[in-house]
């Protein structure tokens, strides 16, 4: 963190604003998605793009296969048989697409 000194600053915040430390942020977010399931839609919308692409580029996409089935196994992915949706343990996945969203093929 930089520190600029400034005689006299003076900050207004609006009363409905607050300011929390970043780890309280942090762990709000967090427990926000603990114990939510996502569909495909979920998870699309979260990304900004299709379920068509979320099917193709993620789930589908050999280059995660074996993450996404590890994921399976530990029940942060879940896909019943046939047509059945897909269901995505939330507080898990998430941080999942946050480490790989450099890994996707945005185009």
């Amino acid at each position: 963190m930089s520190k600029v000194s400034l005689s006299n600053l003076e900050i207004s915040i609006p009363d409905n604003l607050v300011v929390i430390p970043k780890t309280e942020l942090d762990r709000l977010w967090n427990d926000e998605l603990v114990g939510r399931m996502w569909g495909i839609t979920d998870v699309a919308k979260r990304l900004g793009i299709s379920d068509k692409w979320v099917r193709n580029e993620i789930l589908y996409n050999p280059r995660f296969k074996l993450e996404i089935e590890n994921l399976k196994l530990q029940g942060v992915v879940i896909k019943g048989p046939g047509t059945s949706p897909w269901r995505f343990q939330a507080s898990k996945f998430g941080p999942w697409l946050d480490n790989h969203i450099q890994n996707f093929k945005w185009s």
